[in-house]
């Protein structure tokens, strides 16, 4: 398949949470292979995670590849549970006392968050370098920048029909404004500006563990993570103008093989039954958008081979056009066995007291089970310089096995 330098690609990286050093690892390989093929990534949207990686490579697409690859993955390799939460000794009496005045006085505005996310506040403003980001959109070595947060419903929204779920928001940064709105159909809206870091604090802030964030005007409100509701976003990659896509998902882009029938193993538990909502929500939403941009490739390709090219059409009218995409996922269970695996060797003996934070983070999901759930919230939330180290090797393996495919409709 021809390239030109004309083309406009989009990276599009999904949430991941503690998952996120998978895609950078990734993008080592991937961006590199872009720019060998005269292709340069101008376009970068993403979610939670997604949206740190985003940000951190977008601040540096004016670097070689290789000298971006190196810092972002290295911005990664030097993170702990440190640089992320406060530790748990200290906070949590704190939020004890908050749930306890709630449920057994009946007083207090209730708990807001089980983890105190100070310290990646500070993290966020020191590596993210949202001054380089605008530098890069003003120049046009960008041309768009986006992260998607999920807009948490006010007391009023309960009383105004189809609100009270929330709404999905892209923050978009251009180089030139595009014509792009969102999409009414997934309450999906866009709200142009410049990014800054709590754009990003926003789209990772994951539900229960973390704190809402909230953002001022001109969409004025209380965020929690983008992934809740639109953890791809690839209908923007493609409304921005996307002529090919690159797809990094931490999580796995196909379904498993339906079990032989009759089959009954143990009783699921607590943590199967979290880590199967989590994977609905993250996971399904992106295989299926992922399967649904394929289909209308083929439908597309289809009506081209038959001599009526522009007869599909969206409802503005604008036709449907063909977007090559290469999709990079780690097989099902890598990373939450890579995570039990390292977890594991990190807080044995001793070493329960130099990770003290993860080890009660960990005793706290063994609470709720011991088996494949259990090692799939792990991998999320297990904020760990040796498992970022390993979920890059990760990422890079995963994008070689996708280039040795290359693009496909």
């Amino acid at each position: 398949m021809s390239t030109g330098r004309d083309e406009r690609v989009a990276v599009v990286l999904s949430g991941a949470a503690a998952r996120g050093a998978f895609q950078a690892g990734a993008l080592e390989v991937l961006v590199p292979w872009l720019d060998r093929q005269g292709l340069r990534p101008t376009i970068w949207l993403g979610t939670s995670a997604g949206s740190i990686n985003t940000v951190l490579w977008g601040a540096r697409a004016h670097l070689d590849p290789a000298d971006a690859a190196a810092e972002v993955t290295g911005t990664w390799l030097r993170m702990s549970d440190d640089d992320v939460y406060e530790p748990l000794p200290l906070t949590l009496p704190r939020i004890g006392l908050q749930f306890a005045g709630g449920a057994l006085l009946g007083r207090g505005h209730g708990t807001t968050s089980l983890l105190d996310t100070a310290p990646l506040r500070r993290t966020g403003e020191e590596v993210l370098r949202t001054d380089l980001l605008r530098e890069n959109l003003a120049s046009g070595v960008l041309s768009a920048v986006g992260v998607v947060a999920t807009r948490m419903p006010d007391e009023r929204d309960a009383e105004v029909a189809g609100t009270a779920s929330g709404r999905s928001v892209l923050f978009l940064d251009e180089h030139t404004p595009d014509e792009y709105d969102g999409d009414p159909d997934r309450a999906l809206d866009v709200v142009r500006g410049p990014i800054i870091a709590d754009h990003v604090l926003a789209s990772s802030a994951i539900p229960v563990a973390f704190p809402p964030v909230r953002l001022p005007a001109p969409a004025a409100g209380w965020y929690v993570d983008g992934g809740v509701r639109l953890n791809t976003p690839l209908h923007p990659a493609v409304g921005l103008g996307a002529d090919r896509v690159v797809l990094v998902s931490a999580t796995s882009t196909s379904y498993a093989q339906a079990a032989e029938p009759g089959l009954v193993g143990r009783t699921p538990d607590i943590a199967d039954a979290a880590a199967q909502v989590l994977h609905a929500t993250l996971a399904d939403r992106t295989t299926e958008d992922l399967r649904a941009l394929r289909r209308t490739n083929r439908l597309v390709d289809a009506v081209d081979r038959a001599g009526r090219s522009g007869l599909l059409a969206d409802g503005a009218g604008r036709p449907y056009r063909k977007v090559p995409v290469v999709a990079v996922s780690p097989a099902p269970g890598a990373m939450g066995r890579t995570a039990d695996r390292i977890f594991r060797d990190r807080t044995r003996g001793l070493g329960r007291l130099r990770e003290l934070d993860n080890w009660l983070l960990g005793r706290a999901l063994r609470g709720a089970g011991d088996e494949v759930g259990r090692r799939e919230l792990l991998s999320y939330l297990f904020f760990d310089e040796e498992y970022f180290a390993a979920g890059a090797a990760l990422g890079r393996a995963a994008a070689e096995q996708a280039l040795a495919v290359g693009w496909q409709l």
